[in-house]
């Protein structure tokens, strides 16, 4: 798979055409980036969950775990 790819991949939707200007080693930068940033704001959410979570007296949190997730 080349860099273009792999770029478009990540960012799960169109890609603009201006990004084939950039090299190899910099879209495969970019990929690397957008890949981080997902992971980040996955485990963010999921702190944010559990957070929210803590409000919600201990013997309802497992069933509202299942429903919500």
């Amino acid at each position: 798979m080349d860099a273009f790819t792999s770029l478009s991949t990540q960012l799960r939707g169109p890609t603009p055409d201006g990004l084939r200007e950039l090299s190899d080693e910099e879209l495969a930068d970019l990929a690397a980036a957008v890949a981080d940033a997902r992971h980040r704001q996955a485990a963010a959410l999921s702190e944010a969950g559990d957070r929210a979570l803590s409000h919600i007296p201990r013997l309802l949190r497992g069933p509202i775990k299942r429903v919500v997730r």
